[in-house]
């Protein structure tokens, strides 16, 4: 009976021990978001800020990075991210500090520097709005894997412009991490944002 109860006391500890190091080898529960790891979307891409300095993605590296398309006249998507988005970062708290939120421009024509800042400002102060030149737009939407159609108004008077409406979300070391659509419920997409932050500290 002694040694029944010996050869339990010994085997229960180890049994023990093998549950827990499986539970700590299990991975980690997936993102609300859709990951994409190891694609280089963005990358090298030289854009200009509404200061007309040059930025790149690159260059929010130590933030998370939310990154979504769109210009000023755009009549219904890009206000609407832009305050969901708003309303998102400031559900973060103290996260919030770590996480950028970037307009880039897909009417450089239109969205000169001031008109750009006084728009993404609009929604929050935080925000950063970056653009392109008309000869390089084109490559800077290849470089995101993105498009952007310029539609013409039936006189012929104005335009507007179809584009991509994925938000692209960098972790700290700028790389490409989730990509999320602009009706994604906001709540989990913070979620998300703050295990990103968590992940650089």
């Amino acid at each position: 009976m002694s040694k029944h109860f010996s050869l339990r006391a010994i085997a229960l500890p180890l049994l023990a021990a093998v549950a827990l190091m499986s539970a700590c080898s299990a991975p980690p529960p997936p993102f609300n978001a859709t990951e994409v790891p190891g694609l280089k979307y963005g990358y090298g891409v030289e854009l200009t800020d509404t200061d007309d300095k040059p930025r790149r993605i690159e260059d929010f590296r130590g933030n998370v990075t939310v990154v979504f398309f769109g210009f000023t006249r755009c009549p219904d998507v890009c206000p609407t991210t832009l305050m969901r988005l708003r309303q998102m970062r400031a559900s973060l708290g103290a996260a919030a500090t770590d996480v950028k939120v970037v307009l880039i421009s897909v009417d450089p024509e239109r969205d000169t520097a001031d008109a750009l800042r006084a728009y993404v400002k609009h929604f929050d102060p935080s925000f950063i709005g970056l653009r392109s030149d008309t000869k390089n737009l084109e490559g800077m939407l290849r470089a995101f894997h993105s498009v952007a159609v310029r539609v013409p108004a039936a006189d012929g008077s104005d335009y507007t412009i179809d584009h991509s409406s994925s938000i692209f979300v960098y972790d700290r070391k700028a790389e490409l991490r989730l990509l999320a659509e602009p009706n994604m419920d906001m709540t989990l997409l913070a979620a998300d944002l703050r295990r990103l932050v968590a992940e650089g500290k």
